[in-house]
């Protein structure tokens, strides 16, 4: 009986740290390098949707955890699921650029920014995504007017120390592709 009784709490206690974790998660169009070490938020994220299979958000979460493991085919065997009972996810279209980036498959990269773009104008690291997928591909005017694009883009709300950061990055991109072109047209 006792046992019985102490598994009942547990899986009580379990529930209640879930509802927890999924009230005080809140929706946005990345999803951060959280708290929690990558393998233990795949390891939570996989329990997660054991319970809710369908959570969209914890679909995306777990397959950044996995892309920054570098565990590619896992994370867009995620993203494709989101996008399979969502198909206009931003975050899961965004994703999945940066996976085809990392592969090299750029030109599918520039698409899917592309696509996400479309869905979400106003954000400034699908603008940046781009830019840096069209720098691979060697299109330096492209890619500074994708840059220029992301710098122009401001989040609503606080602007803390991830804008920042984010901000300087585009403006770091920006200027090596300025001195780049600045390079080549003295060298003609």
């Amino acid at each position: 009986m006792f046992l019985q009784n102490k598994s009942a709490i547990l899986l009580l206690a379990f529930s209640a740290f879930i509802i927890l974790l999924m009230q005080s998660s809140s929706a946005c169009a990345h999803i951060e390098k959280g708290q929690m070490p990558d393998p233990l938020a795949i390891m939570e994220y996989r329990i997660l949707l054991e319970f809710e299979p369908d959570n969209l958000e914890v679909r995306n979460m777990l397959g950044m955890a996995l892309y920054r493991q570098e565990k590619l085919d896992e994370a867009e065997q995620e993203f494709n699921y989101v996008l399979t009972i969502d198909p206009q996810n931003f975050n899961a279209i965004d994703a999945l650029g940066l996976i085809k980036m990392k592969q090299g498959k750029l030109d599918h990269a520039v698409d899917l920014f592309k696509k996400s773009i479309y869905i979400n104008t106003d954000d400034m690291l699908v603008h940046y995504h781009l830019g840096q997928a069209l720098e691979l591909l060697g299109d330096a005017d492209s890619a500074a007017r994708a840059y220029r694009s992301a710098l122009d883009k401001k989040p609503s709300g606080d602007q803390g120390e991830w804008y920042l950061e984010q901000q300087q990055q585009l403006i770091e991109a920006l200027k090596n592709i300025e001195v780049k072109q600045k390079e080549s047209s003295v060298s003609r």
